[in-house]
């Protein structure tokens, strides 16, 4: 067994393992947008993270139920600038069943994870099945 069948047999491997994480992750948004509902929300913090040179800032949330629990979350997206101050409102979406199962209601907050593991799964799968078949010289 060649090098070449070795590393794309890998990238085919970490293809699809990443294609099924997309999946699922899509699976779970889908079930919450099916059974949630909206209410207006305050950004109250934003949370520092720092990674090597890299720092993110994730939002954390505030809203209130119409029971009028009130619930608190850190959003999943981050980003490496402060797009949103303390203080914002934001839409926030939350499950109907576990109201503490919430996200801010936007594109990428919502879709961000499933889009990136889709799209690295699915360069990663190709590539490697490419090379696999002999479709793509090395």
């Amino acid at each position: 067994m060649d090098w070449v069948t070795v590393v794309s047999s890998l990238f085919v491997l970490v293809g699809a393992t990443l294609l099924i994480a997309a999946g699922r992750e899509f699976t779970r948004r889908r079930a919450l947008l099916q059974n949630s509902a909206t209410a207006p929300g305050t950004i109250i913090a934003l949370v520092e993270t720092r990674d090597r040179d890299e720092i993110s800032y994730f939002p954390t949330v505030e809203f209130h139920t119409p029971s009028g629990g009130r619930i608190t979350f850190q959003s999943a997206m981050g980003s490496s600038t402060a797009p949103q101050r303390i203080g914002d409102s934001v839409t926030v979406r939350y499950s109907l069943d576990q109201p503490q199962v919430a996200e801010i209601d936007a594109f990428m907050p919502l879709w961000g994870q499933t889009l990136l593991f889709g799209t690295l799964g699915g360069v990663f799968f190709f590539v490697g099945a490419g090379l696999l078949m002999g479709l793509l010289a090395v």
